[in-house]
């Protein structure tokens, strides 16, 4: 082991760059450790050249050149954005590459598990299955990648078949969220049909919108203050959570296919169960109870059932809450669209028994409660106020719960829309069914932080199934192919 190796340099700065400081919410240490690809599986072919020739259209249109910045950590360690002022061979604006298979796409193997729609809700491989055909020989894993080499923000790859293409995006969580990475698939697709009109502008990286809002309302105002964890809280709360991986130290990622009908099965019991129940407004419920809401009740009862927790511990189901479908003005009408990390939390607090004994339409509807109520323009305000005063005083991100407490977390990948690009004018492609659409979203994070009980639904196909994955401890898989098993 050479313990005298040098630390890497930065590239020399170049003085025509135009340097920028990232956002304090997108520097959290959540983001900077993260890096992730979102692949789209095209069972159609693609022609690859129009493709990129979208993306230089795209890149030529206002604030979009930004996203061919550089990553830099100035002399305190804080980092900037350095964004050259033209794009050549030498500093292209994003790297694009392809690999060409000349073979049908399900003679690969890794491919094949998630070609075919399955019959009945079952688990499927990791995601990181496809990392060998969706991923380029160079293609980033850590943010380091990125600090210590001229890289833009993006890297496509695409993969080529006889009958398929796959395109994967890979970015650093300090750029954006899923939901942002929805907005520039959206946007390139946009460009390769020559729809200049549905091309949104896109808000400067200069601009932070987060930060203005959180000196409206003061951070006591956020419905849950008295619930963040302080410093020896937040301590004793991850101690318990390396405790449990210490304990259980095999984990895995799974990908769980859920047909429609059974999904519409769940959403009607979840109505029923409400209806029955004569509580929340009638009118109301069956308005708002998403299908995403139930998904998310059924995930939660699930993980206490598998987890073996007792009846007394409580829980915090954690929903990422997308800031831009906030009810605050900043939001109902922008002229621009923002590119940024723009999540929160949305939690519910129960314990194991309410889980056991509740109905699932009852801690759905729970969900839907703490969605409205935290898209309130006063609460909106609140929890920027609250997030920018802890990442000011820590770095972190606030937390709240309670110390003992265990977390399941989820992020709703479908609201980016990614089953809904359409490159179907880079394909020529005679089929009338789904022609440029993806059959298939991908999504792999690359991260040393763990994700364990947490899970992403990465969208709803255009069939009405859904797919999405999880990571779980390996044993406790077992208990969610039982509980796939009963939805039949």
């Amino acid at each position: 082991m050479n313990f005298f190796r040098s630390k890497p340099t930065q590239p020399a700065k170049v003085v025509s760059d135009h340097v920028i400081p990232l956002r304090a919410w997108d520097t959290a240490l959540a983001m900077k450790g993260t890096v992730l690809d979102a692949t789209l599986v095209f069972q159609d072919i693609l022609d690859v050249s129009t493709l990129r020739e979208g993306l230089v259209k795209l890149y030529s249109t206002g604030n979009w050149r930004q996203l061919g910045a550089r990553l830099r950590s100035d002399e305190s360690g804080a980092l900037e954005y350095h964004i050259p002022q033209s794009y050549d061979d030498v500093r292209p604006a994003f790297i694009f590459t392809n690999a060409q298979h000349e073979v049908p796409v399900e003679s690969c193997p890794s491919a094949a598990a998630f070609l075919k729609t399955p019959n009945n809700p079952t688990i499927l491989p990791s995601p990181a299955t496809l990392n060998g055909l969706s991923r380029g020989e160079n293609a980033p894993t850590k943010l380091e990648d990125w600090i210590y080499a001229d890289h833009p923000q993006l890297f496509i790859h695409t993969a080529t078949f006889l009958d398929a293409t796959i395109v994967t995006v890979t970015f650093p969580h300090t750029l954006t969220d899923v939901m942002g990475i929805g907005i520039f698939m959206k946007a390139w697709s946009a460009m390769v049909q020559g729809n200049l009109g549905a091309v949104p502008a896109l808000e400067s990286f200069e601009s932070d919108p987060l930060t203005q809002l959180g000196q409206k309302t003061p951070a006591k105002k956020y419905r849950y203050y008295d619930k963040v964890l302080n410093k020896s809280q937040l301590l004793m709360f991850v101690g318990r959570r390396l405790i449990d991986s210490f304990w259980y130290r095999q984990e895995e990622r799974r990908t769980i296919f859920l047909s429609a009908d059974s999904v519409r099965k769940l959403r009607e019991q979840a109505l029923q169960e409400l209806s029955d129940s004569g509580q929340h407004g009638c009118a109301e419920f069956k308005r708002f109870v998403s299908e995403s809401d139930v998904l998310l009740a059924w995930w939660g009862r699930m993980l206490y059932t598998v987890l073996s927790l007792p009846p007394s511990q409580r829980i915090m189901i954690h929903n990422a809450l997308n800031l831009r479908t906030s009810l605050h003005d900043s939001f109902s009408a922008p002229e621009n669209v923002y590119l940024g990390n723009c999540v929160c939390m949305s939690p519910i607090f129960v314990d194991g028994q309410q889980l056991e004994t509740e109905s699932l339409g009852s801690i759905a509807w729970r969900n839907r409660q703490s969605v409205a109520e935290q898209q309130t323009p006063e609460q909106v305000e609140a929890i920027t106020a609250l997030l920018k005063e802890t990442m000011e005083k820590s770095g972190y991100l606030a937390l709240v719960g309670e110390p003992g407490m265990a977390m399941f977390s989820s992020s709703n990948w479908h609201r980016a829309g990614l089953y809904g690009v359409d490159f179907s004018s880079a394909s020529p492609s005679d089929r009338m069914s789904s022609i440029g659409k993806p059959t298939y979203v991908n999504g792999v994070l690359h991260s040393h932080l763990s994700f364990r009980n947490t899970f992403a639904v990465t969208g709803r196909d255009a069939g009405g199934n859904w797919w999405l994955n999880g990571v779980l401890r390996t044993d406790a898989w077992e208990g969610v192919e039982r509980a796939l098993k009963s939805l039949g």
